[in-house]
């Protein structure tokens, strides 16, 4: 391989948060590419566990970000302002890339110079076990994935995505929200250039009961406040007005089952229902029906 030099380089953008377990694989994958001209930017939102440790001992391998607690948002933020790179990418401190992961987006962008992002399939982690079940069954380029994105038919990850620099750096996440702010972001990525995705998985999402993804106190906080956050956005200039209902009914049905797996049944219950008086079509989903009447009782 020739001298990374002669090659793009690339920013990979990790916020953490008291994920000192989870660093230092998130940290090794990222060295482990065989892709080798990248830059690796740990952004430690106020950790106060040892973290700074796990960084540090890293020394120049890394570029080292502290700050005080300020949420993911702001540290992702913090990471772009940063970031030299050509292309940027985001990873969890508690997921990691597999060994080919910005080889093979790269190449996708390289050989594709209209889009704007690559966005590839993940495995998902569940104790020791990988999975993946791809939603669609070819690689595909769309200008129209942001519509995806918002009704959740997109695969999506933050940790599978590689977009230019020039691009992602337009727009930042918004700070105060720590569910579905990289929706809010990514919206606008898919809103403004064609996006190419691949079927092949190029990381891994683990999921464990820390993990943010499972903040109960957060998801009954926000609501389904987050659509007020993308669709009253004049940047759209309206134009995905059309997507609101079947997005916030699809928003009440993602909280009804979270709180219903967390015990909440009451509260799950009256999710449920404001989002079958958005969308009477929902009832046809039968693993939410039948979790609404198991919720009775």
């Amino acid at each position: 391989m020739k001298d990374k030099t002669d090659f793009p380089l690339v920013s990979i953008i990790i916020p953490t948060y008291n994920y000192a377990g989870f660093l230092h694989r998130a940290i090794q994958s990222c060295l482990n590419q065989s892709y080798k001209s990248i830059e690796i930017i740990v952004i430690d939102d106020g950790s106060t566990d040892n973290t700074k440790e796990i960084a540090e001992s890293y020394g120049n391998m890394i570029i080292y970000i502290q700050q005080e607690n300020s949420g993911v948002s702001s540290a992702r933020n913090r990471g772009l302002d940063h970031a030299a790179g050509d292309y940027i990418a985001f990873l969890d401190a508690d997921d990691y890339l597999t060994e080919n992961a910005i080889e093979i987006r790269l190449n996708v962008l390289l050989q594709n110079p209209e889009a704007g992002a690559v966005i590839t399939e993940t495995y998902s982690q569940k104790n020791e076990g990988l999975s993946c079940k791809p939603r669609f069954k070819s690689d595909t380029m769309s200008d129209k994935f942001y519509e995806d994105l918002l009704l959740g038919r997109f695969p999506f990850g933050t940790c599978a995505a590689l977009i230019r620099s020039s691009i992602a750096k337009q727009f930042r996440f918004p700070t105060g929200i720590s569910n579905g702010e990289d929706v809010v972001y990514f919206t606008k990525i898919f809103f403004i250039a064609p996006v190419y995705y691949l079927t092949e998985p190029t990381a891994v999402t683990v999921w464990h009961s820390d993990s943010l993804r499972h903040d109960i106190g957060e998801l009954k906080r926000q609501g389904v406040s987050l659509a007020q956050v993308i669709f009253d956005d004049p940047f759209y200039g309206g134009a995905i007005e059309h997507l609101r209902k079947d997005y916030i009914a699809n928003r009440h049905l993602e909280l009804f089952r979270k709180l219903y797996l967390n015990g909440d049944k009451k509260i799950a219950r009256e999710h449920y229902g404001k989002a079958l008086s958005l969308k009477p079509d929902r009832i046809l989903k039968v693993d939410y029906l039948i979790k609404f009447i198991k919720a009775c009782f």
